[in-house]
């Protein structure tokens, strides 16, 4: 299948292994999720996370210490786990696509897209820190707001590395090796 008008490169065992990894863990936090949704916060922990209010925080937190206060705490230190694979697999992808595209514009797109995930991925730790801190201090007003500000810059960070792969994936593709080039082309050489 042809994506932007170049052929499908499939992915080494390595990117397969770690969507797949990234898969089972997104599952298991969607699950961990399903005891953080009491009535403040249907969305659970993502409620939490964008909060951004001392008065709402505090009641999610008493929510959660009625049903049982750890799973707050357990999903938040597993994110981490997830961030560094994350990251892991968009750079790693970042890497798989800048294989045959040796223009400076690709290259430079392909440089800002790491740099945006790496942003992203740091503002996404910054974030789970200050909610554990949040967690830790009810009565402290200014951690849920700077958590929901750490949770804005790891969506735009992950967004616009997002714009930028996709930029790189789009780019003229040149061929590493003759083999790798069309067998239209390959008539056209031997002419």
């Amino acid at each position: 299948m042809k994506l932007f008008g170049v052929e499908h490169r499939p992915w080494p065992v390595r990117l397969r292994w770690l969507a797949l990894i990234i898969g089972a863990w997104l599952l298991a936090l969607m699950m961990i999720n399903q005891y953080l949704a009491p009535a403040e916060a249907p969305q659970g922990a993502v409620s939490y996370h964008l909060a951004g209010d001392p008065q709402l925080t505090a009641e999610i937190r008493e929510e959660w210490k009625a049903e049982g206060f750890a799973w707050g705490y357990i999903t938040l230190y597993l994110e981490f786990i997830f961030i560094g694979l994350y990251l892991t697999f968009l750079l790693a992808l970042t890497n798989h696509f800048l294989i045959d595209r040796p223009g400076i514009r690709e290259r430079k797109a392909g440089r800002l897209a790491k740099l945006l995930f790496t942003a992203g991925a740091l503002s996404d730790m910054a974030e789970n820190a200050l909610l554990l801190i949040a967690l830790a201090n009810p009565d402290s007003p200014q951690w849920p707001l700077a958590a929901a500000m750490a949770t804005l810059m790891k969506f735009t960070g992950l967004l616009l590395g997002a714009a930028a792969l996709l930029i790189v994936r789009a780019a003229r593709r040149h061929p590493v090796t003759p083999e790798d080039w069309h067998p239209e082309q390959k008539g056209k050489e031997l002419r």
